[in-house]
């Protein structure tokens, strides 16, 4: 994810709101939390959601236990292309503490005996799990997928003000009137309309006022006076249509543009870049065998340079417990966890998505807090995207824009 950007470049004064060492992947696993958290001298030890931190961290010393009596080839794992968490736009995810705590319960209550007794207890851990390595597996993936939501509450809960700044940010109403068929008969026939298609046209609508960054009072209030002027929303609707159809594409868009990119017309199925040449022979494997794999489309590819280039050339550094990012939209600096390996999923996944961001890709999920219902809310706008979500790949729309960017007539 994008160093201080979350959801697109265009909204660097919402950027500014959260901290710069508050950067977030919605796809992040516990042990990725886990990594953060052990870096992090500001969290007190006292909060509600304490006991599904204890568990987690059990459950990754069980884990680690588990593995460290096993060959490489038996080795457990929580991390992999089928097990990634989607929160597609239409079913996002929500959170709060009161959330958290239900299903943790739900979870404590489901938990096969044996397992339950060893990550929600204090005594020494086995060595050998008490169910089948699938069932450990299945559970386990629930264990982290709780632990993760409790560790991210608890880090962002001091930046809510900021968070909720980001309502603005929520292109879900230009998602739904954009998806809504006859959306203009439906304005101008708005006496016609049914209540509920009334109340959901009416919220898709407030949507989009947001988008243009005014406020809700005001959306509101302009809303009713242009209703009982013109008995329908449709000036409205118009008046605030581009705001987010803009919102929508600049999560998408490049913006910002590398300038040591090498693509020719007369070479136009190769793209190439320099990248830092790193020290060690399996993180230079790792960046190609990723990075080379992930970008290309039909006959097209992109080829990694690795040159001994300086500060503004593409490169790679490691720093314990950190989140994965980029130093800005076409930045030049990546940085990874080094606290996690080079061959789990989620590793390889995210240099791939990282790389993007060094392209100018933005990220493309979006997320903030409901004041109204105390909610964190969060999803990314297309599942199947490589800069949205962790089961996204490399698209069309990717290629082309690239195309539009850096191809050379």
């Amino acid at each position: 994810m994008v160093y201080l950007i979350f959801f697109f470049a265009a909204t660097s004064t919402l950027a500014s709101v959260i901290p710069s060492n508050l950067h977030l992947d919605l796809g992040m696993t516990g042990r990725e939390y886990q990594s953060l958290l052990m870096t992090r001298d500001d969290i007190e030890g006292n909060h509600e959601l304490d006991p599904i931190l204890k568990m987690g961290n059990r459950l990754y010393r069980w884990l680690d236990l588990i593995n460290k009596n096993r060959p490489q080839e038996e080795r457990l794992s929580l991390s992999s292309a089928e097990n990634q968490p989607a929160y597609p736009i239409d079913f996002p995810k929500v959170s709060s503490p009161k959330i958290i705590l239900k299903n943790f319960r739900k979870l404590s209550e489901d938990l096969p005996a044996l397992m339950a007794k060893e990550v929600l207890g204090t005594g020494e851990l086995s060595v050998s799990p008490p169910v089948s390595d699938q069932d450990f597996v299945y559970w386990g993936r629930k264990i982290d997928d709780l632990y993760g939501g409790a560790s991210r509450w608890i880090l962002q809960e001091p930046m809510l003000w900021g968070y909720a700044a980001r309502r603005k940010t929520d292109i879900r109403g230009f998602y739904y009137l954009s998806h809504l068929p006859d959306i203009e008969n439906h304005l101008s026939e708005w006496s016609k309309v049914s209540p509920d298609l009334k109340s959901k046209i009416t919220n898709g609508l407030m949507g989009l006022c947001l988008n243009s960054g005014e406020g809700e009072s005001q959306c509101s209030a302009q809303f009713d006076s242009t209703l009982k002027s013109e008995g329908s929303p449709r000036s409205f609707y118009q008046t605030y249509l581009a705001s987010g159809e803009t919102r929508w594409n600049e999560l998408f868009l490049i913006t910002n543009k590398r300038t040591d990119i090498n693509w020719q017309a007369s070479s136009q199925d190769l793209l190439t870049t320099p990248f830092q040449n790193p020290e060690s022979e399996s993180v230079l494997k790792f960046l190609k065998d990723n990075i080379e794999d992930e970008w290309r489309w039909i006959d097209w590819k992109l080829q990694l340079n690795f040159i001994s280039g300086g500060w503004d050339t593409t490169h790679i550094q490691f720093v314990p417990g950190a989140t994965p990012h980029v130093n800005g939209l076409a930045g030049s600096t990546i940085t990874m966890d080094a606290n996690q390996p080079l061959s789990e999923y989620h590793v390889r996944w995210t240099i791939r998505h990282e790389f993007g961001h060094t392209l100018g890709f933005p990220d493309c999920y979006v997320e903030f807090y409901d004041t109204k219902n105390q909610e964190m809310i969060s999803y990314q706008v297309d599942t199947s995207n490589l800069m949205c979500s962790r089961r996204g790949k490399l698209q069309e729309k990717h290629f082309e824009e690239l195309k539009r960017v850096y191809l050379k007539n």
